[in-house]
This record gives C-alpha cells, structure tokens and sequence, in this order.
C-alpha cells in the first residue's frame, strides 16, 4: 500500500523508537535514582531481635523489626496477652525528628487478624550509628457469646544499628 509521500514515515520509525526509548529511560532513571546510593543498616533491639532498615540523607526507609508488645483487656476479667509483634511503619523516618504514622496490618496478638498500628520513631546518628526508640500501639476486639472483649496493646525497644 502506497501512502502520499507527506504522511509516510521517512526514517522507518526511527524517530517515534527514539521518543519512545528516551521516555522509558528517564522514567526508569527517576525512580532507580530514588533508591540508588541508599546505605544499609543492620543491629540490634534492646531485648536482641535484629533490625535492618536503609538510610539515604536523613530519611530512614524499610524499618522491620520485632517489638515486645503487651495487650490488656479492658472490659471483663483483664486479661492479658504479651508477645513480640511485627514492627513494619508506613512512613519513611527522618533523623532528628518523631514521625508518626498507621497501617492497616496483621496484629500477631489478634492471631493475624489485621488491625489499624500505630507508629512512633525518633531516630538520633552519632558518626555512622543510628540509634532510636520505635514505639507502636493498637487495639482489637474479640467477640463473644456474653460481651465483647476489648484489648488495647502497647510495645517499645530502642536500638542501634551501623552500615552493614
């Protein structure tokens, strides 16, 4: 099929390739230098449970750790459960500073079943080390045949931790 000699592509297509590539390489570029030259870290809790995260400036990514956590049942016979749970922040950190954040997660005292997790992190860094106390609070309701149970949980550690 012969097309007017206007509205025929001259290079084969090589133009609207290279638009095309060029496009995908700075996509690609924007979010690989996001993440590029990101240190990680790896230490330890007050009670032992290892920590590892990835520090970029100041901004203080991929926290995950345990933390020791108590539940205590505020209705009833106040009962009360301990454990370690999944400390997992949804907001990045920032060295000098308190963030707070919350996400929906799997509580390990409520047997998986997710609930809404407070987040606290104050980080300090004194030369490579980085140091802080992470903090996380949530609750959960347990249903029952005569009477909700409700149990509100709290858990806390400090930690240090240096360039792997």
């Amino acid at each position: 099929m012969d097309r007017p000699e206007s509205t025929r592509l001259t290079d084969g297509g090589f133009r609207a390739g290279l638009a095309l590539f060029t496009c995908l390489f700075v996509v690609w570029f924007m979010f690989a230098a996001d993440t590029a030259g990101a240190a990680a870290y790896k230490g330890k809790t007050k009670g032992g449970s290892s920590v590892t995260f990835a520090l970029k400036g100041g901004k203080v990514t991929g926290i995950r750790t345990v933390v020791p956590t108590i539940c205590l049942e505020t209705t009833g016979n106040y009962s009360s459960r301990a454990g370690a749970e999944l400390f997992q922040p949804a907001a990045a950190a920032r060295i000098g500073k308190v963030v707070k954040s919350k996400a929906l997660q799997p509580a390990a005292l409520n047997m998986g079943i997710k609930a809404t997790k407070n987040y606290e992190v104050n980080l300090k860094q004194r030369g490579k080390v980085v140091s802080g106390k992470l903090s996380l609070n949530f609750s959960f309701l347990i249903p029952d045949l005569y009477g909700a149970r409700i149990f509100i949980c709290n858990g806390s550690t400090t930690f240090s931790a240096s360039p792997r």
